[in-house]
């Protein structure tokens, strides 16, 4: 009788036992309601970063765009952060800044996860005078990546060139016994390479001109190169039904028909910009001085003439993110270093102002760079570039068949070859090699 109690009572202790074990997952239930809660009241947000890798962050819900802002540049390293910014594409398929003064759920359409493009925003004039070797450095990325695309036009013989100064920035000086005729193959330069300009580009990396140049040294030439090509640019349609592409740049806004530059609008020279439903209105003015004998009397008949010109968007959101994009130009290349005693508030109609005025709020909460400018430790930021199959084989000593002219004479890029006359024969080739 005893035996059978005591054995009941074991069981019965075991299985309590048991029970308290298969329960103990489940007082874990804190955390997972953390957790829980955490998804609820957070959203991820996805970051392309310049070198295409991906960086997710866990923002709250209600969080500005400044707080992602410092997040992502903190996570790099990025010092002088004025120049870049968060690129996202809205409905409408037009691309967007993301504003650092609002909350990151209502300017984007899409999401979670919200994906955005880390891009440099505005292009410094002088970018070989930039204080930070990183802020250099994505700019040498981005401006790559652009010609490689096509999003950034580029002559064929400047391309060489600066394809050139990328391979001596990642590989050094160039050496024929390590580097095969089709070693300039495995990488992506321009939308028109071929057979020819690779090896073009190997014979101008061999050129005792980029010989003994470190990386800084390189990517310096890079962006002294490339900062004078025209910079990125929106499709607009002038009122001649000619398409052109209204560029924006340092100086001021730059009209294109195709490569060739049509005009150029000077900030200071800008008197009003604004635009309703499609169209974009932008008055210029000009000064005209009469032909006198005496200079100071043409000084006191100098007239100002006026020039209206209207551009034709594909819709309204197009126009006024045109518009916005030309007032955080105007703000930061002009009114950033003049000072705000110098602002022309004249040049937005008063239905404007108001935004106009929220937008240089915005660029200044954004634009706030550290002082301690050497005091950052960050790890090695240069990333080696995509690698493809490369060509057939040919022979190594193509290479060095034919010198290459310097381009300091001149913006034409000659090479002899016996498929080419007075420069680059450019066939109808595919751009996948």
């Amino acid at each position: 009788m005893a035996t059978n109690f005591l054995r009941t009572l074991s069981q019965r202790l075991t299985k309590s036992k048991n029970r308290s074990q298969h329960q103990q997952p489940h007082s874990s239930s804190i955390p997972r309601n953390k957790e829980t809660s955490i998804r609820h009241s957070h959203c991820q947000c996805r970051v392309q970063l310049l070198d295409n890798s991906d960086l997710n962050i866990l923002i709250g819900k209600a969080a500005m765009g400044q707080e992602l802002y410092q997040r992502v540049f903190a996570h790099i390293g990025l010092i002088e952060r004025d120049y870049f910014g968060l690129q996202f594409i809205d409905h409408m398929q037009v691309r967007q800044w993301l504003d650092p003064a609002k909350r990151i759920r209502k300017q984007l359409p899409f999401g979670p996860p919200y994906n955005f493009r880390l891009r440099v925003k505005f292009f410094s004039n002088d970018p070989v005078n930039l204080k930070d070797e990183l802020t250099r450095y994505l700019f040498f990325v981005q401006l790559r990546q652009d010609i490689q695309t096509g999003f950034l036009d580029c002559p064929p013989e400047v391309a060489i060139y600066l394809a050139a100064l990328g391979l001596q920035s990642e590989f050094g000086d160039f050496n024929p016994h390590t580097y095969s005729s089709t070693f300039a193959s495995e990488f992506r330069f321009h939308p028109l390479q071929n057979e020819q300009m690779e090896l073009a580009i190997l014979r101008q990396w061999a050129d005792k001109q980029l010989e003994g140049m470190n990386p800084c040294r390189a990517e310096a030439a890079f962006l002294d190169k490339a900062r004078k090509l025209p910079l990125y640019g929106h499709n607009v349609q002038g009122r001649d039904g000619c398409e052109y592409r209204l560029g924006l740049s340092p100086q001021g806004m730059l009209v294109l028909d195709g490569r060739q530059k049509i005009g150029l609008f000077l900030w200071e020279k800008v008197q009003r910009l604004d635009f309703r439903g499609r169209r974009l209105t932008l008055v210029v003015e000009e000064e005209i001085q009469n032909s006198k004998n005496s200079q100071e009397q043409s000084q006191q008949q100098q007239l100002v003439h006026l020039h209206t010109f209207i551009f034709q968007t594909n819709s309204s959101r197009a126009a006024k993110n045109l518009w916005k994009c030309a007032i955080e130009f105007h703000t930061f290349f002009r009114l950033k270093f003049i000072g705000n005693n110098g602002m022309n508030r004249k040049i937005f109609s008063p239905l404007f102002r108001t935004e106009y005025e929220a937008i240089n709020k915005n660029n200044e909460l954004q634009y706030q760079q550290p002082k301690n400018l050497n005091l950052i430790e960050r790890p090695p930021f240069r990333r080696p570039s995509r690698r493809y199959p490369p060509r057939q084989q040919q022979k190594k000593e193509e290479i060095l068949k034919s010198p290459v002219k310097s381009l300091d004479g001149g913006n034409n890029f000659y090479f002899n070859n016996n498929n080419t006359q007075n420069g680059i024969k450019r066939p109808a080739m595919s751009t996948e090699l």
